[in-house]
């Protein structure tokens, strides 16, 4: 299927869309320090004005209210749309199927680049405690072998400082997927996409056959992988790291994890199963991100513009350690169902930036909402001895 789908746009493939001119810093953005908090949003003066760690409403800032406003209701519009005609109760807009939900220990590491140390990397910070939910992207339940994206969103419990909402008081979350770019430029795109993806296969790779450059790299992602354990995962847009610099992030199997043997990817639960087997015995994950280098190379309102490593390098800032621990049972799958990520919830140091991850702050509260949904976790809840305590 992929090389049918590589094929179709390589007949399709337009030139990408032209870059914008790197300009220097405005003043004011200059002038930001990273204890600041994050500036909001401008209105775009002019198509050449985009400049590193600055952020421009779609049109304008009003207009752009209004569109997520109106997100927000298609989002539940949907939930109700996907799962109802596949005779499901309505789950999240996005992510619906989770493969489990593990625990452990976001541990930092102690000789961190000084650029990274803010937020949950500051001096001083961590190890943080963590719950780590791995899952497919459609918002219904579908088999693992169906091209799909993989997610993996991990929390951090206990985090206290200035904060970007207010709807989780102590956590910091960072949302995954296995692409480097979400589907789409900005959210304008990426929900028209959702709404074709939820009528079937064609439609959604009729979608990425008219969007080359925005939303093909990303959709070419989504083969069946042999094991969520084993594969790396990106945050998709841009987000601050402190006030005064953008970062995006990305987490990928520590150094020595073996392969994983592929189970039978005709099992429509085989990433589940593969994933209780990685469990007991313990995983890891490093966690990286990159620093902003040039308004073009690594843009923030342009979202399905990768940002390279030759160009933006991987900085390691730490290790998420999920120690042996049984997945299975109806407790944990109960659980991992009530946990609600949420890239807004954490500090106003890592707040998101771009158009659609201002977006993700309306569509995510509503998906919440329209499951009747989510509660924040303040620690293991038992399930570090493997039972819930009564």
């Amino acid at each position: 299927m992929k090389n049918v789908l590589a094929t179709s746009l390589a007949a399709l493939a337009v030139s990408g869309c032209a870059g914008v001119r790197a300009v220097s810093q405005p003043a004011a953005v200059a002038a930001v320090k990273p204890a600041d908090a994050p500036l909001p949003p401008q209105e775009p003066p002019a198509p050449e004005a985009e400049s590193l760690n600055t952020e421009y409403c779609l049109g304008s800032c009003a207009q752009e209210q209004q569109r997520f406003a109106h997100f927000a209701e298609q989002i539940q519009a949907l939930q109700k749309k996907q799962t109802s005609s596949r005779s499901q109760p309505v789950q999240r807009g996005f992510h619906g199927k989770a493969h489990g939900c593990a625990y452990g220990t976001f541990e930092l590491k102690a000789d961190r680049d000084a650029r990274t140390r803010f937020g949950v990397f500051a001096e001083g910070q961590g190890p943080w405690p963590v719950w780590v939910r791995f899952s497919n992207g459609v918002g219904w339940r579908q088999a693992d072998g169906e091209l799909d994206a993989r997610g993996m969103a991990v929390k951090l419990m206990g985090v206290s400082g200035p904060r970007s909402t207010d709807d989780e008081k102590a956590t910091q979350d960072f949302l995954m997927t296995n692409a480097p770019t979400p589907v789409g430029r900005n959210a304008e795109e990426f929900m028209v996409f959702a709404h074709e993806n939820e009528k079937g296969r064609v439609a959604g790779l009729l979608f990425a056959a008219g969007h080359p450059t925005t939303a093909a790299p990303a959709l070419l992602k989504t083969d069946p992988i042999p094991s969520a354990a084993t594969a790396q995962y990106w945050g998709g847009g841009a987000f601050h790291l402190g006030a005064h610099q953008a970062v995006k992030f990305t987490s990928k199997p520590c150094e020595g994890t073996k392969p994983r043997k592929p189970l039978d990817d005709k099992d429509p639960d085989y990433l589940r199963k593969d994933l209780q087997s990685a469990a007991s015995e313990g995983m890891c994950f490093s966690f990286y991100v990159q620093l902003q280098v040039d308004p073009e190379k690594t843009p923030i309102e342009h979202a399905s513009r990768e940002w390279k490593e030759q160009d933006a390098p991987l900085m390691h800032v730490g290790d998420i350690r999920l120690p042996p621990q049984d997945l299975g049972g109806d407790a944990r799958a109960a659980f991992c169902e009530k946990l609600s990520y949420n890239p807004w919830h954490g500090l106003s140091a890592h707040q998101p930036m771009g158009h659609i991850n201002r977006a993700r702050r309306y569509v995510y509260d509503a998906s919440r909402a329209g499951r009747s949904g989510g509660f924040e976790p303040t620690g293991f809840e038992g399930f570090d001895g493997q039972a819930p305590r009564p």
